[in-house]
């Protein structure tokens, strides 16, 4: 039995040796299979979706991906951040790898929401804050009065003054809230001059909103007061007015303008 056990051993070192020889298989497959991938799936169209601003080839320029490129291993962040630095209108980029030789970029791109003034000129400004392009009056935007733009750049972000950034930062939440409701359109102004509120110009009307954030609950507020006043009778059609929304008392204070 002694003599059984000690032949059985060269038998153990043949196993282990073959478990080996098939972790080195598995490797050489799959090395072979990543130089494949490699040598064969390479770029060789690139379609471009979404854009409406940029031509497909300005997108393609800025994304710096040219045929013959490896389509597998396109850095894929890299490419998005390539393009959003370059062309400040587009907000998102996905990319699409159509085997065995296709790639598809698929763009999102911004609306100018307002323009906000500059030492240099006015700026065309996202909801978000950033940078756009210089205004030339060719866009309806909400014109912000009070707030100054310091060294902008386009594809940047707005920065002001360190004793305006508070506002700046109300400015865009309410910004956001207006273009989330698609109201954006519908407003000409908003003046940030005062140092208690803010006055959105909306329509014919003047909504004067407190400073401290909160504006969903606020943009709410008055266009309930505006719709159950309007059917009321409270409000007459097509006259103009201010909404007080100061007060903090859950009300919009109507005062219509003197004819």
């Amino acid at each position: 039995m002694a003599r059984q056990r000690r032949h059985s051993r060269p038998v153990r070192r043949r196993g282990r040796f073959g478990g080996l020889y098939k972790v080195l298989s598995v490797l050489l497959a799959a090395g072979a299979v990543a130089g494949a991938c490699i040598v064969f799936f390479r770029v060789n169209t690139i379609q471009v979706e979404g854009n409406v601003r940029y031509t497909a080839q300005e997108v393609i320029d800025a994304s710096g991906v040219k045929q013959g490129d490896n389509l597998i291993a396109l850095p894929g962040g890299r490419v998005s951040a390539a393009i959003r630095a370059q062309l400040p209108y587009v907000e998102g980029v996905t990319l699409q790898r159509s085997y065995p030789d296709g790639l598809v970029i698929r763009v999102t791109e911004r609306v100018a929401a307002a323009s906000v003034g500059s030492a240099e000129g006015r700026w065309l400004i996202s909801a978000q804050g950033k940078l756009l392009e210089m205004d030339n009056g060719s866009v309806h935007t909400v014109r912000i009065e009070g707030l100054t733009a310091v060294g902008p750049y386009a594809g940047g972000m707005v920065q002001t003054a360190e004793e305006d950034s508070l506002t700046l930062e109300y400015v865009k939440e309410l910004l956001g809230v207006l273009e989330d409701q698609g109201m954006l359109e519908h407003c000409t102004q908003l003046d940030c001059t005062s140092a208690a509120s803010m006055t959105l110009h909306y329509g014919i009307y003047r909504l004067k909103l407190p400073r401290g954030g909160g504006y969903e609950y606020y943009i709410q507020l008055a266009r309930a007061a505006l719709s159950k006043g309007l059917e009321s009778g409270v409000i007459q059609e097509g006259q103009g007015g201010s909404l007080d929304l100061t007060v903090m008392d859950g009300k919009a204070h109507f005062l219509p303008d003197r004819s």
